[in-house]
């Protein structure tokens, strides 16, 4: 595999060796599992996501006002334990942002027939890009040491599960930022925790893995791959693709032979464009859905009208007008259109935790009330245009 690896980084397309037809079979049989780790992402403007991420927060301030140590691992060390909330918050800033340029990869993502996607980012922009293109999904994420919820819904190419493996951006307490909360995940995992039984079952009948942009240099990541039982001689026929080849030959040889990852020397834009291009010439694209048409009759409202919608508990309501609102006042609404997006994105997420029975209720109405809030915001600063 070694060999043959290096062999494709002469050929004029780093992608020809890639099986391609049985890459579009497993896909169609919804037999095929994408993960993306924050390498497949592009920060906005360009460059890696983790380093603007990391420049958003001020990791390398020594003087850091919550941080005290920032590791190459990804890991925080923070001054004080409830300093970490804040931290959190201006995470949720920098996620919240548009990002057009991974965005813009996402769209074929989103449109290619993948049943179940993988993510350890705990970011919602695939989410948020399925409600920008009107694409039904459903999503749920890792939340070490909670019960697993009951409800399970088969994830399917027309509805795919985006799961955050790692926890998600709206849930702070589920997100693994330091390494106590590393290592609390792993327990969590080995006492098979917080993951459904039913997920867990799909995840071994998958016949092939594709992973684009995940961390394999960090010491952690092989423990990940454990986690998802890679390492199991039962997962011994899935195929595993992957995009990164190694500067040190010693990981390469561990990621090929221990876990029979085959690698090719491709980008992951290179690697989302052939695989549209060829499910495109395959019929394979999920369609785009039509305008809705109650959307396109909607009638416009004045701010004061959405706020009174949203007084009257009609918040998804109140969210459409706004949105229709903004549409007609193209390109000087840009700004506050994008912000509505993720405003609606962090709400459909809420009613799908409400749906599940995975919040709080207190949780439940403190999310509701700062959705609101901020949407009256969105309403105060329309009224302005």
């Amino acid at each position: 595999m070694d060999s043959v690896t290096r062999t494709n980084t002469t050929t004029t397309n780093p992608l020809a060796n890639v099986d391609w037809d049985d890459v579009l079979e497993t896909l169609e049989q919804q037999k095929c599992i994408l993960f993306l780790g924050s390498s497949a992402f592009e920060a906005p403007g360009g460059g890696g996501m983790e380093d603007a991420l990391c420049e958003w927060l001020d990791t390398g301030n020594p003087e850091h006002p919550h941080i005290k140590l920032y590791n190459p691992d990804g890991f925080f060390l923070f001054k004080k334990n409830r300093f970490k909330r804040k931290v959190i918050a201006e995470m949720k800033r920098f996620y919240n942002q548009p990002f057009p340029e991974t965005e813009a990869q996402f769209s074929r993502i989103a449109r290619t027939p993948f049943s179940m996607i993988f993510t350890l980012t705990p970011d919602n922009i695939l989410a948020r890009t399925f409600d920008v293109m009107g694409l039904d999904y459903q999503s749920d994420f890792y939340f070490r040491n909670r019960k697993a919820t009951d409800i399970f819904e088969l994830p399917t190419k027309r509805k795919p599960l985006i799961y955050n493996l790692l926890g998600n951006i709206e849930e702070p307490e589920s997100l693994v930022l330091t390494h106590g909360d590393f290592f609390d995940y792993l327990e969590s995992v080995f006492k098979s925790r917080s993951m459904n039984e039913e997920l867990k079952d799909e995840l071994e009948k998958m016949e092939r893995y594709i992973f684009l942009g995940l961390p394999y240099e960090k010491w952690y990541f092989q423990l990940l791959l454990r986690v998802l039982s890679l390492h199991s001689p039962k997962l011994a026929e899935i195929e595993r693709l992957a995009l990164k080849e190694f500067e040190d030959p010693r990981l390469h040889k561990i990621y090929t032979e221990e876990f029979k990852i085959e690698f090719f020397p491709a980008s992951t834009e290179e690697f989302i464009g052939e695989l549209y291009r060829r499910c495109d010439a395959a019929g394979l694209l999920k369609p785009l859905p039509k305008p809705d048409p109650a959307e396109a009759n909607l009638p416009e409202l004045a701010p004061a009208a959405m706020q009174e919608l949203v007084a009257n508990a009609k918040t998804g309501e109140a969210m459409l007008h706004l949105k229709v609102f903004l549409k007609k006042r193209k390109p000087r609404s840009h700004a506050l259109t994008n912000d509505l997006v993720v405003l609606r994105n962090r709400y459909n997420l809420l009613r799908q935790r409400e749906t599940r029975g995975t919040i709080d209720s207190r949780d439940l109405t403190v999310e509701n009330n700062q959705i609101v809030e901020r949407l009256l915001e969105l309403i105060g600063k329309a009224e302005e245009l």
